[in-house]
């Protein structure tokens, strides 16, 4: 992108799509269906793309591999942005975030420090370390052990000048609100709440008009359709879309611990587009909920298309 101005108006709007990290089934990196897999997410022109992010199981891959997975996703992402997920901790942030600069992402997205809680001191503190050991924009995603106070964040846009945004993954739409308020014209904020299209209409009707989307990297069909009827205001198609489909795999998501990440790589399997297992300590989907997932996709995509023809 030309600047950091005109990467923030970019994503202000719109879906942020978090590609999977394909594995071979020996649990190597594997960098060919990596291409493939981005090449296909970016035709669907989110954006921006966001490589090894939760659903990129960056808290699985080494420094190595993380270098890996953002060079080629630059390569492969038909010059969309790419943000470069990155975190677990002070030094390894700050090695993701140089190597993710050298690999030629355009922005960072950093997740919370590992394990640990902090006071909001330390969070800034962490923020300005990792936006010191690069210059690209920063984005921060406040959830869990790392959610940031809208002093806090007004505190880091005065000296970190590389801050870009916040993503919400709290789904406090009360702190969502004033975030978005009280940050307005300084910070991008992103709806990035588990499953954000649950909440992307009441986001929207505060002035969140990104949000991030898993179900992008499986089923761009799907969630073009919804973000369309969010953004045109039309609850039927919105309804019939969280009926049919959003809320079933939500039930799914939430059905055993880590499934937010697995159901991506189900999905893909589902659809035909196989990357792999997970990595331990995350399980596969079981059988029948793979099953369950697939007849969720031919029923949204189903409505996807009829929406597409109206």
């Amino acid at each position: 992108m030309a600047d950091q101005r005109e990467l923030a108006e970019r994503l202000s709007r719109g879906i942020l799509a978090f590609p999977a990290t394909p594995f071979a089934a020996d649990g190597t990196l594997d960098i060919a269906t990596l291409e493939r897999h981005v090449a296909t997410i970016a035709a669907g022109k989110p954006a921006a793309l966001v490589p090894a992010g939760g659903a990129g199981e960056l808290f699985s891959i080494d420094s190595d591999e993380h270098a890996e997975v953002i060079r080629t996703t630059v390569t492969a992402s038909a010059g969309l942005p790419v943000i470069a997920g990155i975190g677990g901790g002070f030094a390894l942030s700050r090695q993701q975030a140089r190597n993710a600069e050298r690999a030629g992402a355009d922005a960072l997205l950093l997740l919370p420090p590992y394990l640990v809680n902090s006071e909001q001191e330390g969070l800034a503190a962490y923020v300005k370390a990792v936006a010191a050991a690069t210059g690209l924009p920063l984005i921060v995603y406040s959830r869990d052990n790392g959610v940031f106070r809208v002093e806090t964040l007004l505190r880091l846009a005065e000296s970190c000048p590389t801050l870009l945004g916040v993503k919400d993954g709290t789904g406090d739409l009360d702190l969502v609100l004033e975030t978005r308020r009280r940050t307005l014209g300084r910070l991008v904020v992103i709806n990035g709440a588990p499953t954000a299209e649950m909440l992307a209409a009441q986001c929207v009707a505060i002035g969140v008009t990104a949000y991030s989307s898993a179900v992008f990297a499986f089923a761009p069909d799907i969630a073009q359709a919804f973000y369309d009827a969010v953004a045109a205001g039309d609850r039927a198609r919105q309804d019939a879309l969280l009926n049919g489909f959003y809320f079933p795999y939500s039930r799914i998501r939430r059905h055993r611990a880590g499934n937010a990440v697995s159901i991506v790589k189900a999905g893909l399997k589902v659809s035909g587009q196989p990357a792999g297992p997970v990595r331990p300590p995350l399980l596969d989907l079981d059988e029948q909920s793979c099953e369950e997932l697939a007849a969720l996709l031919e029923i949204g995509n189903t409505i996807a298309r009829q929406e597409q023809v109206r």
